[in-house]
């Protein structure tokens, strides 16, 4: 019986695997026959975007503080934290912080390097100090030359990175307070989307081991912080691990509790382990979102409305739906739907309740678009802007618009925009892109920059002329614009 079943479950594997590769292999033909289509001949004049390609060097200068250089620095770093290359993540992105500090990746990187930070203070406190006195000598601020240091102000220097980062040093002995995580929870102009997991990590070297009845105090501890982590973020999905991790909640304890201490610890575990019950999903269905600045809450609210508002939901971004019910609004006298939803984020889900009437899963036939544009806005997200332009360009080569139509042309719009800046040598992709696609791109000599040209604006004032995104286009855009 158990070999039938993991027979059956090899086969799901194997058909499922069939299904994505036929899908992907009708994506890429598409894309292909759409790049035949909007390819240019290299050897056209397009003026001054001509003259600008032109003009690039053939390579990248290592250091040059380019938007290039700044967007791979991040994602090496990134890339070396998540593979647990903690020495060589703190490196790239302490770096990184020191030569980019206003950066749009600030956040993420922070939050990433602060990761980084727990494993070397503990480990190898000693070197953290020795490179940052590294880069403070060197001198590597943005829109600095390198300039020598003194003592007095690289000891200075060195105390304000110190407090910013949360790191403590006393006689010797260093310690981590999670500061740095503390000011992405706290910074409501943070674009890191998960609060409940930079402010886990913020609190999570106060969870003490509990090995002996010396432990008693630390127990205590853990219990609060468990109590207050849950109440912050109910529908966190880190509420699980931490109620469950051994170390901190043995099953034997090796000491005794008072009534009133075990009657608090209980009653948080039975407060904690309903909430875990409460967002485990019944199922999970693709829904897509047709409302702007749909509040994903951490509870549905009550009449007083004491719930948290955990993320904010745009008509362009889609979420699985794991339940569903119907409730009695007291104030408006009405029943209204609502779902439990999670969206997903690079570094783990957002779980909380929505409006169900701003969320649909009817698809009249275009699940296969869906899946595309979908695929387009996680490249997106994760900063691959040529494949997400590949992507985009296929929901955009379907015969007939869709509801997904003018959310791709926005989207292209915005990889343009952001490819743009991008190009700063003709060694790297983003250049054969636009050599590629010279029609897609404007080269302002007022201000010197590469951003998208009018072509997708006009194709969507064609085809959608009273669309909304014609305006944000028009309006974000530093190109002229007509609806004429």
């Amino acid at each position: 019986m158990h070999k039938k079943n993991i027979t059956k479950k090899n086969y799901l594997i194997i058909i499922l695997f069939i299904i994505l590769s036929l899908i992907s292999c009708k994506v890429k033909d598409s894309i292909d026959e759409m790049q035949k289509l909007r390819t240019i001949e290299k050897t056209e004049d397009y003026g001054a975007l001509s003259d600008f390609l032109k003009s690039l060097p053939k390579t990248q200068q290592e250091k040059a503080q380019t938007p290039y250089n700044e967007i791979n620095t991040f994602l090496k770093g990134r890339n070396e934290i998540l593979s647990s290359n903690y020495k060589d993540g703190f490196e790239t992105l302490a770096r990184f912080l020191f030569t980019y500090p206003s950066s749009y990746y600030e956040s993420e990187a922070s939050y990433l390097l602060g990761q980084a930070l727990i494993f070397m203070i503990e480990n190898n406190p000693l070197y953290v100090e020795e490179f940052y006195k590294k880069l403070i000598t060197e001198g590597i601020v943005e829109g600095e030359e390198n300039s020598e240091v003194d003592a007095t102000n690289q000891s200075n220097a060195l105390k304000n990175i110190y407090s910013q980062m949360g790191i403590i040093e006393r006689n010797g002995a260093y310690s981590f307070n999670g500061y740095v995580f503390d000011r992405i929870v706290q910074d409501s102009e943070s674009v890191f989307p998960l609060k409940d997991f930079a402010y886990y990590f913020s609190i999570r070297h106060r969870f003490k081991n509990i090995n002996s009845k010396e432990d008693k105090e630390s127990f205590i501890t853990n219990v609060n912080y468990l109590r207050r982590f849950s109440d912050r973020y109910r529908t966190s999905i880190l509420q699980e691990s931490i109620l469950n991790n051994k170390s901190y909640f043995p099953e034997s304890l090796p000491f005794e509790l008072t009534q009133r201490e075990k009657s608090d610890y209980d009653n948080t575990v039975k407060t904690v382990r309903e909430r875990i019950e409460k967002i485990k999903p019944a199922f999970e269905e693709d829904y897509y979102v047709i409302g702007n600045g749909i509040i994903i809450r951490d509870r549905i609210p009550a009449i007083e409305g004491r719930e948290n508002e955990l993320f904010k939901l745009n008509n362009y971004d889609f979420v699985k739906v794991l339940n569903k019910t119907n409730v009695y609004n007291a104030r408006d006298r009405e029943r209204e739907d609502w779902a439990l939803v999670r969206y997903d984020t690079y570094y783990g889900p957002i779980i909380g309740w929505s409006y169900l009437r701003y969320m649909t899963n009817n698809l009249n036939n275009i699940e296969e678009v869906f899946e595309s544009y979908k695929s387009a806005m996680n490249n997106y997200k994760n900063y691959d802007y040529l494949k997400s332009a590949d992507y985009f360009s296929y929901v955009l080569s379907q015969a007939e618009t869709n509801y997904f139509t003018d959310k791709s042309v926005y989207f292209l719009w915005k990889v343009n925009n952001k490819i743009g800046e991008l190009v700063s040598s003709k060694n790297n992709p983003y250049y054969d892109y636009v050599l590629n696609y010279p029609k897609y791109f404007y080269y302002n000599t007022n201000n010197s920059t590469l951003h998208s040209s009018t072509l997708l604006y006009n194709y969507l004032i064609k085809i959608m002329p009273s669309n909304p995104y014609r305006f944000v286009i028009s309006g974000d855009s530093e190109a002229e614009y007509s609806v004429d």
